[in-house]
């Protein structure tokens, strides 16, 4: 039955006409303050409703008692029907019903009336509650009954009358029913002394009972809804450390307050953990309670969250901190599931962290078990650490002698030797398998194989091993991803998508890998556009990575496309890519190439100091690489500073900024020596590792420990190039020959092939040349140009677009060479041999090398190469300022223009053929046709400023003057004639100041010709002859407006 409003409001007046009756009858609760408000509103209510029926008569009246009478045996069960579904809210109906019943039936109904309705938070309702709860005497209590009226009067907003309620329940019928709502309502409030009050009396009272201490805390509330759980820790950690300072320490002489005032502590702890909060937030408060159960549930339940895509890497950035302070507890021992998900969550990027798992398994549990054996071998065998492998597979076989029966056991042997591109190892442990212990090779054992010959660059192999699995087995994406990855890093558009195209009619499933190959095939053929579209098209049916977008943030950083970069991190979160530790690296990169040092830098503290991402070293390398570039010395070394602070073992990159801000500080300094010094052993003792043994007690961890791979080493000596550059220029020969051997005998391999890459083979060319020995230089050219060509040229004789700057830092060093023998020549073939095989020049090549050939006396061939390569983004000598795009696109060397030293060398030499043009008819038309060949440079001779110009314009040597002059300007067009009015005007402005300061004139004329150099001399025009040149300019532009008119009204 659903009653009217009308309805209702009757039924209240008649529920409440015995309230007065029974208010002071003997065991009635009532509380002693704070409901004034309550009972307020309730009997006002009445009162009104008198008013509103004393005018109904009683035949009306007597008509509804009646009606009220027939009905009334349905109510009961029809009210406990709607108390059975509290669910659904029929608070009107409730109230209606239960004023329907006769007294007695009320006196049965009216404790669940009160629970009902104390579950709303209506006024109406809570007053009506409060109404009835206020006829049921305390001796009626139940425990239900009780925590409804303590919830109903915190609703109300009566403090004071919930804890009368909670302490009475407590005292009369040790009852504790309540305390959840109070302690919760004190909690969320921050009203602390209340919830200390209540707790401790809570406490105290049970255990004065003897009741176990898990029963009295069966029934606290679980306050995962409460948002900032955390904050509200500290702040009542806060209160009693301060406000509370004297209030605790009378707590604490007693046993059973301190220990209930711990209790409440720590479970409010464990509940911030629970909820949970931040890393950052839970290793403080597990600092504070030094508890390893707490650590382990928290660690194992971020875990978790983790797992199932709750948490991001970033989000858990300080987690790594977290297990270490856990790992160096006293009584820690992690549990083999804890190891798993930390492995899980340092591979494969924290290699330190893995260490620390390896060191943790063994002293918690004695050795791995299965799962560890199979993680770490594949961990190891990623780095290219053949003697942990070895002495890991062995172990693992020993201790698990059924694995070998299975192809999966010789993963880790197999994908060593192909990190390596060992193919005699691979092939030897094929062998091993097969011969040895009869196991026949999956696609997987394939796959590795092939994988080890796509590492060694042999085509022909790579094809002839795609061609046998496909033979025995069927190749799966991951066949498809090694041989599209082999041609994708060389950029070989073609033949990737071949054997795209071909996996596709073979019906097989796309991957991550596949997704990889083709987006960095587009992006080394600088199709960024057709990249993204790939990354987006992949994500959408969730095939791509976080890897595969972190390429595109790469590649667009390097050209100076930082817009794009932001654009590409709003599409990984669109898709849902969480950005993880290269991401950011890539972003700093991507700020530091377009000198935007201080930004990356406040980026990097706010990771420091608010865990916004997991960091590495290699953040604070790329930032203080950047600094030291653009000079801001003092931040490199504030950047040192806090890698250290953070932890980081300084890398060599790191190391290499470091000497370079010394060197460029104080080059001749004992301090910049002694970094030097200092760079040479860290590096050394990189190159000759020193192998310690993992600290264990157990006699089977290996000796090896945690010695890093020869992958992994060749990543983090990327930078010896760098580093030999600054010992060449600190003239220390020594430490750079002892470096280069010490390379050369890890990685053995290129000591075979005579072959550095080039970027060590240009800091070794730059050696030689400081020391004189420029045969060394040229031979160390051709060495590194015939191991590029043998790597680089396509089967049509092309270079592969990856490959096609890989020899710009060499070439500058060995056009230094040629210019110190002025051997023009030998620059200009050098130059030409390069670009007719397909390698590319950068910026920085083509302004050298046209300078040099401009010095060395072959200009013509220097004005071709300026004309067509640099001078299409020619601006002028005074250029607006460019946009912000365009200044980061020319921090991209790829991206070429002249620069005014170019132009400037080349006018040199343009001003020079002025003046011999002046004696000789046929050197004239030379430089007619030189000019009509290069209008762009024609253009910027002509448009400079002249004040810095001496001999601009020479007149031949006549008796006239005049004729001369005419002579002269005749052939010159009418823009050159303007640039001359312009220059003239000025030279006249100071003619007429008579100025002291000397002023190069632009206006000369030939007096003669040297006796021992037979240069042509010249002398600045006299102030008369610029007059008679300001005449004829004047009718020569006078004449010169008028053809172009007159040619413009010709009709066509």
């Amino acid at each position: 039955m659903v009653a009217t409003e009308v309805d209702t409001d009757v039924a209240l007046f008649r529920c409440s006409e015995g309230l007065g009756q029974v208010a002071d009858q003997p065991g009635e609760y009532m509380p002693r303050a704070g409901s004034g408000a309550v009972r307020t509103q309730i009997s006002d209510t009445p009162g009104e409703k008198i008013q509103s029926t004393s005018h109904g008569s009683r035949r009306e009246s007597a008509k509804a008692n009646d009606t009220s009478r027939s009905s009334r045996k349905a109510h009961p069960e029809t009210l406990k029907d709607l108390l059975s579904r509290p669910d659904e809210e029929n608070y009107h109906d409730v109230w209606d019903l239960y004023c329907r019943l006769d007294k007695s039936q009320k006196q049965d109904l009216r404790s669940l009336v009160v629970i009902y309705l104390s579950a709303s938070h209506g006024s109406v309702e809570m007053g009506r509650a409060i109404s009835i709860l206020r006829q049921i005497p305390v001796e009626l209590w139940d425990e239900k009954l009780q925590a409804a009226g303590v919830l109903l009067y915190l609703n109300a907003g009566d403090r004071t009358a919930a804890i009368d309620v909670f302490n009475t329940g407590l005292a009369t019928k040790s009852s504790g029913a309540g305390f959840k709502s109070i302690l919760e309502y004190a909690i969320i409030n921050k009203d602390w002394p209340i919830a200390l009050k209540v707790w401790l009396d809570y406490n105290s009272h049970f255990t004065r009972s003897n009741i176990a201490t898990s029963s009295i805390y069966a029934d606290l509330p679980l306050l995962k809804l409460v948002p900032d759980l955390a904050k509200l820790y500290f702040s009542f950690e806060h209160y009693l450390a301060v406000d509370a300072a004297d209030p605790v320490k009378a707590i604490h002489l007693y046993e059973d307050t301190r220990q209930g005032l711990r209790a409440l502590r720590r479970w409010l702890a464990q509940q911030v953990l629970r909820q949970p909060c931040s890393p950052r937030e839970a290793k403080t408060i597990l600092q504070i309670w030094n508890d390893e159960t707490l650590y382990r549930s928290y660690l194992l339940r971020m875990l978790r969250r983790w797992n199932d895509g709750l948490e991001t890497r970033a989000s858990l950035a300080m987690l790594p901190e977290i297990y270490r302070q856990y790992r160096t507890m006293y009584h820690a021992k992690p549990p083999r599931l804890l190891l798993r998900q930390m492995f899980n969550f340092y591979y494969p990027a924290d290699a330190a962290g893995l260490a620390q798992i390896y060191s943790d398994w063994h002293q918690a549990w004695g050795d791995l078990d299965q799962w560890g054996y199979e993680k770490f071998l594949q961990f190891y065998s990623t780095t290219g650490d053949v003697p942990a492998v070895k002495d890991l597979w062995a172990r693992y076989t020993n201790l698990f002698p059924e694995a070998p029966k299975t192809p999966q056991a010789f993963r880790g042997p197999m994908n060593v030797y192909a990190q390596l591109g060992d193919v005699a190892g691979a092939e030897r442990e094929l062998r091993i398998m097969t011969d040895q212990y009869g196991v026949k090779p999956d696609i997987d054992t394939w796959n590795m194989l092939l994988k080890c010959y796509s590492k060694t660059n042999d085509h022909a192999s790579v094809l002839q091993c795609f061609e046998e699995i496909k033979r025995v087995h069927q190749p799966d994406s991951f066949t498809y991803a090694q041989v599209m990855a082999m041609a994708a890093k060389k950029g070989d558009l073609a033949t990737t998508l071949d054997f795209y195209n071909q996996s596709q009619k073979a019906g097989v499933q796309i991957s991550r890998e596949m997704a990889m190959a083709l987006v960095l095939v587009y992006c080394h053929n600088d199709r960024f556009v057709d990249a993204e579209k790939i990354c987006a098209e992949f994500a959408e049916r969730n095939l791509s990575s976080t890897a595969v977008w972190n390429q595109l943030i790469y590649f667009n950083g390097l050209r100076g496309k930082l817009n794009k970069c932001y654009s590409i991190l709003q599409s990984m979160t669109k898709y849902g890519l969480e950005w993880d530790h290269q991401t950011h690296q890539y972003l700093l990169q991507a700020l530091v190439q377009v000198n935007q040092v201080q930004q990356a830098y406040r980026l990097l503290r706010n990771a420091c100091d608010n865990s916004l991402f997991p960091l590495g070293p290699e953040h604070f390398a790329v930032v203080m690489t950047g600094a030291v570039r653009t000079g801001q010395l003092d931040l490199a070394e504030t950047i040192l500073s806090h890698m250290r602070s953070a932890g980081f073992t300084v890398p060599l990159s790191a190391h290499v900024s470091l000497v370079e801000a010394a060197f460029r500080r104080a080059p001749s300094a004992q301090n910049t020596r002694a970094l030097a010094k200092d760079l040479v052993e860290h590096l050394y003792s990189m190159l000759q590792p020193t192998k310690t043994a993992v600290p264990s007690g157990c006699p089977d961890v290996p000796s090896w420990g945690t010695l890093t791979g020869p992958v992994e080493l060749k990543k983090q000596t990327n930078e010896i190039g760098r580093a030999i550059v600054l010992l060449v220029e600190l003239r220390d020969f020594v430490a750079v020959e002892r470096l280069v051997t010490a390379y050369l005998d890890v990685f053995p391999d290129l000591k075979k092939q005579n072959y550095f890459p080039p970027n060590i083979a240009s800091a070794l060319m730059l050696g030689y040349l400081k020391e004189g020995r420029r045969d060394q230089v040229h031979n160390m050219w051709r060495h590194t140009l015939d191991a590029a060509l043998a790597s680089g040229k396509t089967p049509e004789g092309a270079i592969y677009p990856a490959l096609q700057y890989d020899l710009a830092r060499p070439l500058n060093v060995v056009a230094k060479a040629y210019r110190e023998v002025n051997d023009g020549p030998g620059l200009l073939n050098t130059v030409e041999q390069l670009t007719s095989a397909g390698f590319k020049l950068t910026r920085t090549n083509w302004n050298l090398c046209i300078r040099y050939l401009a010095e060395m006396g072959l200009w013509e061939r220097a004005m071709d190469w300026c004309e067509d390569y640099l001078m299409s983004r020619w601006r002028g000598w005074m250029p607006a300022t460019k946009s912000l795009q365009e200044r980061r696109d020319m921090k991209n060397t790829r991206v070429l223009a002249a620069s005014k030293a170019t132009v400037f060398s080349l006018q040199k030499e343009w001003l020079k053929l002025r003046k011999l043009a002046a004696w000789s008819g046929s050197i004239s038309s030379k430089l007619k046709e030189i000019e009509r060949r290069h209008p762009m440079l024609h253009h910027a001779f002509i448009t400079t400023d002249y004040e810095h110009l001496p001999a601009t314009w020479v007149l031949p040597r006549k008796q006239s003057m005049t004729k001369a002059i005419k002579e002269m300007l005749s052939p010159l067009s009418h823009d050159e004639l303007k640039a001359m009015r312009k220059a003239l005007e000025k030279q006249l402005r100071l003619e007429k100041q008579k100025t002291r300061k000397v002023v190069r004139s632009p206006f000369h004329v030939v007096v003669g010709r040297s006796k021992t150099q037979g240069e042509v001399l010249t002398k600045a025009f006299k102030t008369g002859d610029l007059k008679t040149l300001d005449a004829v300019l004047k009718e020569e532009l006078a004449a010169n407006r008028g053809e172009s008119s007159t040619s413009a009204q010709v009709p066509r």
